[in-house]
């Protein structure tokens, strides 16, 4: 995609795809009833930060993104279920604050549209929420990584 928040989602994927292991699948998609051991990665929410309007300008500068990472396994073991999927979350939150060139591509990452720029300014994983259930098919695990990427919007050819 070429346009936010889809922008975000490819560099966060290619990130995790790079780093998880090898057997848990990541998509850039919100998660389904029919995945097992997999990482979708989705835009959620954009809100705009109140009063970061420059002079003479009508939208906000700042923006917020909510990119959720959500990760689910399903195992027949609980113990090893339990353990398999902390290491996948912990992996998660570790990828998204320490992989370079993941930082190196948010960080590039600009649009034009309709005289502005908008371009990524910083980025944080605010959140993680965890949910463990027991179905007739084994023990399933859910995490949810909230991930804010901030961008910042001025007039097209200022600085």
């Amino acid at each position: 995609m070429t346009t936010f928040p889809y922008t975000f989602v490819d560099p966060i994927v290619d990130a995790l795809r790079r780093n998880m292991n090898s057997e848990v699948l990541v998509e850039p998609r919100p998660l389904n009833p029919f995945d097992t051991n997999s990482v979708g990665v989705y835009p959620v929410t954009w809100a705009p930060v109140a009063d970061s309007e420059l002079i003479g300008q009508v939208e906000p500068t700042l923006n917020n993104y909510l990119i959720q990472v959500a990760n689910v396994l399903i195992h027949g073991d609980d113990i090893e279920g339990r353990r398999l999927h902390g290491a996948d979350c912990r992996s998660i939150r570790a990828i998204l604050y320490r992989d370079d060139a993941l930082r190196v591509a948010l960080g590039g990452l600009a649009e034009v549209l309709f005289g502005s720029v908008e371009r990524v300014k910083k980025y944080n994983v605010t959140r993680q929420d965890f949910l463990a259930s027991r179905l007739n098919v084994g023990f399933t695990y859910l995490c949810t990584t909230d991930m804010i990427i901030q961008t910042e919007t001025t007039p097209q050819g200022a600085p």
